[in-house]
């Protein structure tokens, strides 16, 4: 991690003035595979800014069943709710793919808050693409088949990911998608079998990109196409975009 150059996207559309402020404050920390990184409502101590890697946001039924809303990269944030007024969400949130992050303690933040409305713009702004990226996530799991699902999950983890390859059970995947071990089988062959990805001692490697595109459902250019609009970047593995 590169203190003068964070890969965060939000943190690298700031201005100059107001991303030196924030990294000032800010220490790098490391997230193993899926370590919780946010309790369910329990209040924020920290913000984080996602720098490499993914994690995941899910929601907890009653019976204890965990399905994803949204997934975070290197085009967010942890912690969003502080900056709308919010000391805590009611989700869980856990690393997905090995990722670091700049953090800064939330007492700090909201000093930062109060000193850089620009800070509080970008923020709401990212608070709003991932509102609507649950939205879609939530429309796509009801309606669409479980093949696309899986497609549109793998290209949004390989848009976030530095690798074609990354680390997947099926047990995972079927908990991210909400449905059972059965299904993400079936799904996951029809992938194998079109040659669009590998999967070998739980690791998925993405071996057509764009055949994987066109098998998913256009669920997964509409959440990239939320975050252009609103953000102003997309959250793939290229942060040319913000630069």
């Amino acid at each position: 991690m590169n203190f003068d150059d964070p890969q965060n996207l939000i943190l690298r559309s700031l201005s100059e003035g107001v991303r030196t402020a924030v990294m000032a404050a800010a220490e790098p920390v490391h997230f193993n595979l899926r370590e919780r990184a946010c309790e369910p409502n329990s209040d924020c101590k920290y913000v984080d800014f996602i720098e490499s890697g993914v994690m995941s946001l899910l929601t907890v039924m009653d019976d204890g069943t965990l399905v994803e809303l949204a997934t975070i990269g290197r085009e967010g944030m942890l912690g969003v709710s502080v900056a709308l007024g919010v000391s805590s969400i009611a989700e869980l949130v856990i690393c997905q793919v090995e990722a670091s992050a700049w953090r800064v303690p939330v007492a700090v933040f909201q000093r930062l808050l109060s000193e850089h409305q620009e800070l509080v713009a970008i923020c709401g702004h990212f608070g709003m693409a991932l509102f609507e990226n649950v939205s879609i996530n939530t429309g796509c799991n009801r309606l669409h088949p479980v093949e696309k699902r899986c497609a549109r999950w793998m290209l949004l983890t390989h848009d976030r990911c530095d690798s074609d390859s990354f680390t997947l059970t099926q047990e995972f995947l079927a908990t991210m998608l909400g449905v059972s071990r059965t299904s993400v089988n079936f799904a996951a062959g029809l992938l194998l079998k079109a040659r669009v990805i590998s999967y070998t001692r739980g690791k998925v490697t993405v071996l057509d990109r764009d055949k994987l595109e066109v098998i998913s459902c256009a669920c997964y250019k509409g959440m990239n196409a939320c975050y252009k609009k609103i953000m102003g970047f997309e959250p793939t593995n290229s942060v040319a975009l913000a630069s």
